[in-house]
């Protein structure tokens, strides 16, 4: 699912788009592989306590919606919130998007941007993740946790706020040489 071209203004490009690192769904794989190998083993245990192998409708349902429940909610829940969050970086601004039913999104312009830090732990460091950290005008800084390839990350905002910088200075030179003449 790409990010919506509906979102951006008139001749802005997309420098970065991105998710979370995948290493946030771990927990939910494993979750999975869990709620799969315990009703694997209920309806094992169950079936061979029964010697002819019927078992009772009302048991087998109640192990199929234990395991609907489960899966729904530590699997296909934690995978939707991961599709539904993007960092998108642009040559005008940082936007970040999340959430399914409540959508939240925080809109940066480059031109605001003080500082722009990253952090790494050492797991971090070995899967080349961390948390990207922006410091705007008047405003306390913004952590984007679980952030992919964050040094490269990092250096694409970094290389974006001088092209804006860049740009405003040509911006104020020409309209102060257009003055002049």
């Amino acid at each position: 699912m790409g990010f919506p071209a509906k979102a951006l203004v008139d001749d802005e490009r997309i420098l970065l788009h991105t998710r979370p690192h995948a290493t946030r769904m771990i927990v939910p794989v494993l979750a999975l592989f869990a709620a799969c190998a315990a009703a694997g083993v209920a309806l094992g245990l169950l079936s061979r306590a029964k010697l002819d192998g019927a078992l009772p409708d009302w048991l087998l349902l109640a192990i199929v919606v234990v395991w609907v429940l489960i899966v729904g909610w530590f699997t296909a829940r934690p995978w939707a919130v991961w599709r539904a969050t993007h960092l998108v970086v642009t040559d005008l601004r940082i936007m970040f998007r999340s959430g399914i039913v409540r959508r939240r999104g925080i809109d940066i312009p480059l031109r605001r941007i003080n500082s722009v830090q990253y952090h790494q732990r050492l797991v971090d460091r070995a899967l080349r993740s961390g948390v990207l950290t922006v410091e705007s005008a008047g405003e306390d800084p913004l952590d984007f946790p679980d952030v992919p390839r964050i040094a490269a990350t990092h250096a694409l905002i970094v290389d974006a706020l001088d092209d804006a910088d860049d740009y405003r200075g040509r911006d104020d030179g020409s309209a102060e040489y257009s003055r002049r003449s």
